[in-house]
């Protein structure tokens, strides 16, 4: 057993005079003074604005701290949280139907932010239902937006997926895996993730652009979507897309009436049908339709697999080609999944889950950045299709008895006890027997997440917290109060020194 302080580490170092600069820049523009700028008049003019109360302009600015202390400091951290786990402007938060399953109302979280500083637009904000992941049923579930942030602008990364999703987010974004969630630092490609599983198939104002303002047929469509024809009707089926008769290409008046043709016209047609000319032709596999495309593949693989690849589950295993061509029959592009997993694959915003694996992680620049508050207890939400987290080391699927953890846990040190006080020495011994007992479970057969319902909020967690400057004063004046939390006040006063020595200008009005 090892028993700690709390600590607190200023992840980045940052300019101070060219944060302070960036600020007043951002304030005169509110102001029309960009004119006043001067060497040394950003001090002066940020303590003039913080006095007014003026505070929006200092959103502009994010510090980012690594902080160790117990859990149950990190339950009050995570009511602070902003930017922790962040996400780009575009990225889409599907909205939670319970009548329409396999839609969803698609807003931008820039939209989102933009909701929650409209007066006229708070109701609509309070109402909005989005999507959480459940961890203990994986499933999706409804859940409401509690607050959210735009943190700045910071470094952007890439991931892509096998099924093709792809959402630009920092690198402490979390993902939940196997193994818990993961920051996307520690993932690579190959690593699966958990993803919420819509392509052209579900895109309404594309299909009736394409099929009635282009004239295109079932079969064009068909082709370039990479479906077969009866699923591209059930989609027109479901949307209430019809052509009308007079602009249907493929139908011609009197087509099908007995004796419409000539002894001569049915020859002319043999002839022209005769070869390439016949709809049967197939020079090679391109030739072939997407509906026979499909249908050889079932026929072709039909015995090949009896399991799904990510479920396990066995029968009804269906052909998923992972370049939607259904004439491309590749070994690598073939997978074998069972009706519900192949329905999740083409479906980003269907309600359900599945596994999905990491091609790329790329680096694309500095982006503005925003990110959710979620209502308890899902602290989680879908973003682009991927589920995403928050970046507090989580104990389900940490197992203290591996090596990694040196077999042992560790305790953060109450402070309002001294050594020799016996409160503190009860604690101790409890500390200990809850270490033995823990230990025990473990070397019993009970998995990490079933052993973990024992322990205390004394138990050390590290979490990683990125704030703009306004919510960090906010934050420093509640929680460096007296009538604080002690253990709270402890890591807010560590925080506070920091930044009282890094910006005075900012922070020194705040008396603890």
């Amino acid at each position: 057993m090892k028993i700690i302080e709390p600590s607190v580490e200023l992840v980045d170092d940052f300019d101070a005079a060219a944060i302070m600069q960036k600020i007043e820049r951002a304030g005169r523009v509110c102001y029309k003074s960009e004119g006043n700028i001067k060497a040394d008049s950003a001090e002066k003019f940020i303590r003039a604005i913080i006095k007014r109360g003026h505070e929006s302009v200092i959103e502009h600015a994010t510090v980012s701290f690594k902080i160790i202390c117990d859990r149950g400091v990190t339950h009050e951290l995570v009511r602070h949280r902003v930017a922790s786990y962040c996400v780009t402007g575009d990225t889409i938060i599907p909205s939670y139907n319970s009548k329409k399953r396999r839609s969803a109302k698609k807003r931008t979280i820039e939209t989102i932010y933009k909701w929650s500083l409209t007066p006229k637009c708070h109701a609509a904000f309070q109402q909005l239902v989005v999507r959480s992941f459940d961890e203990q049923t994986h499933s999706i579930v409804p859940n409401k937006i509690k607050n959210v942030f735009f943190n700045g602008i910071k470094d952007v990364f890439e991931v892509i997926t096998e099924s093709g999703r792809s959402l630009k987010c920092t690198d402490g974004h979390r993902f939940f895996t196997d193994e818990g969630w993961k920051t996307l630092a520690e993932l690579k490609p190959e690593d699966l993730i958990y993803v919420n599983g819509l392509f052209s198939l579900e895109n309404e104002d594309w299909l009736r652009h394409n099929y009635l303002t282009l004239n295109k047929t079932r079969k064009q469509l068909a082709e370039e979507i990479g479906c077969s024809e009866s699923r591209l009707y059930k989609a027109f089926k479901k949307f209430g897309i019809t052509k009308p008769l007079s602009n249907r290409p493929n139908k011609h008046p009197g087509h099908g009436i007995k004796g419409m043709f000539s002894v001569e016209q049915r020859a002319d047609i043999s002839k022209r049908m005769s070869g390439k000319g016949n709809h049967r032709y197939l020079k090679n596999r391109n030739d072939l339709s997407a509906s026979g495309a499909y249908r050889e593949s079932h026929i072709k693989f039909s015995v090949c697999a009896k399991t799904c690849e990510y479920c396990g589950a066995e029968g009804n295993i269906e052909i998923h080609h992972i370049d939607k061509n259904p004439r491309n029959n590749e070994a690598g592009n073939i997978k074998f999944l069972c009706s519900k997993c192949h329905h999740l694959w083409h479906r980003p915003y269907a309600i359900g889950a599945f596994k999905d694996k990491i091609l790329n992680i790329n680096y694309v620049g500095q982006e503005n950045v925003y990110d959710l508050e979620m209502a308890s207890p899902y602290h989680n939400y879908i973003a682009n299709g991927i589920i995403v987290h928050n970046s507090q080391e989580s104990t389900r699927y940490c197992d203290y008895s591996a090596g990694k953890f040196g077999g042992e846990l560790t305790f953060i040190k109450p402070c309002f006890w001294s050594d020799d006080d016996e409160n503190f020495l009860l604690w101790k011994a409890t500390m200990a027997q809850l270490e033995k007992t823990y230990l025990a479970m473990r070397a019993a057969g009970a998995r990490p997440e079933e052993a973990r319902s024992i322990l205390p909020n004394s138990l050390k967690t590290e979490i990683f917290v990125t704030m703009n400057l306004r919510e960090l004063r906010h934050f420093l004046k509640l929680r460096t109060a007296k009538a604080a939390h002690p253990q709270m006040r402890e890591v807010a006063l560590k925080i506070y020194q920091i930044l009282v020595e890094k910006l005075p200008a900012v922070f020194d009005d705040i008396k603890p």
